[in-house]
């Protein structure tokens, strides 16, 4: 079995500094830690107590994972965890991995499971370094995660994405719930032909919420449409230009699948010489701050971020602290979203 002075030796460090940075307290830096905590990875080496498989005490330490911090959907979920936390007793660590600058560095597609081990492997060895009693997961995105070991050995939630192993519980946004209530709601207020600016096609918010739209159409016997979908990249300047398209078209109620790219929409409802909540009724989704600041300001879905965090370490700490409950299988949480309706449905 591979020893720490043979990690140190391989590193060309000390076998205190790997040591220290096992156990969560080194000042090195994050080039010297994440070389030695590859080799770890790559050897297999695993401290004592893992190794010989003992039940640690409860340390009262829950790590946090975020694939990146930047994200909008991130700091209010980790907010929230850390609150929870800090009123039940225990403390929270954060790890930022910072994965979109990474992403666009390699050009590898957001999500692709083979870079996603490699960047979430040293933040896992760190987790365990600290003696964390769990570790909540924060996807930056609603994607399949399946980047944990499943015989990682200490308790894991995953949060905004959710994993396909047993071992792991999730907690998502009711995505397809969300649509069904806006759907529901533009419908009641007369608009039959409803077009959708989505997200990319293979994403799974796109997916689930697409799924609600349809299922509303259905149970009100409107006929789901095609041709007044287009997919787009979540960015305005792909609301403005499908929002032009549905325009020429003749559709006069427009649903973006974000807030971002309704705010596209509106760029192209003005260009065209329209008023948006008299001409041209707009929804929206995320209610970002954006929506706010938009002229009227903009009907959407809220996601409940807040209460996915809270969620995510109430249900973390249950792990922990009830043996029964961590061995159940993995289930999803799924969070429901909220209607924010303001000025910009007619």
């Amino acid at each position: 079995m591979i020893t720490v002075k043979e990690i140190a030796k391989m590193c060309n460090v000390s076998p205190s500094t790997v040591s220290n940075i096992l156990n969560g307290k080194s000042n090195m830096t994050e080039e010297t830690k994440k070389r030695v905590l590859e080799v770890v990875e790559k050897t297999g080496y695993r401290p004592n107590f893992f190794a010989q498989g003992m039940r640690r005490q409860n340390n009262k330490c829950i790590c946090i994972i975020a694939e990146e911090l930047l994200q909008f959907s991130t700091p209010p979920i980790v907010e929230a965890i850390m609150d929870v936390c800090e009123s039940k007793g225990y403390r929270s660590i954060l790890i930022n991995m910072s994965m979109y600058e990474k992403w666009k560095k390699t050009g590898v597609n957001l999500g692709d499971e083979k870079t996603l081990r490699e960047n979430t492997s040293p933040a896992l060895l760190e987790a365990q370094a600290m003696r964390a009693d769990g570790v909540i997961y924060v996807a930056a995105h609603g994607h399949v995660l399946n980047n944990i070991p499943e015989d990682y050995g200490i308790p894991v939630v995953f949060a905004y994405g959710h994993s396909t192993l047993r071992d792991y519980k999730s907690v998502l946004i009711d995505d397809c719930g969300g649509a069904e209530l806006l759907t529901d709601y533009l419908i009641k207020k007369g608009h039959k032909r409803i077009g959708v600016i989505a997200g990319k096609e293979e994403n799974l918010h796109t997916v689930e919420r697409l799924k609600g739209y349809k299922k509303i159409l259905n149970e009100n016997g409107i006929k789901y449409d095609e041709n007044i979908v287009f997919f787009a990249d979540w960015e305005r300047k792909s609301g403005k230009e499908y929002a032009r398209r549905l325009l020429e078209m003749g559709v006069n109620t427009i649903w973006c699948m974000n807030d971002l790219m309704a705010a596209g929409a509106y760029d192209a409802i003005t260009e065209a010489g329209l008023a948006v909540g008299k001409d041209i009724s707009v929804f929206g989704f995320d209610n970002r701050e954006v929506s706010e600041f938009m002229t009227p300001m903009l009907s959407t879905c809220e996601l409940p971020l807040k209460k996915m965090g809270e969620t995510c370490a109430e249900l973390m700490i249950k792990e922990i602290e009830d043996e029964d409950f961590r061995k159940q299988p993995a289930y999803k949480t799924m969070v429901p979203c909220e209607l924010v309706l303001r000025d910009s449905v007619r």
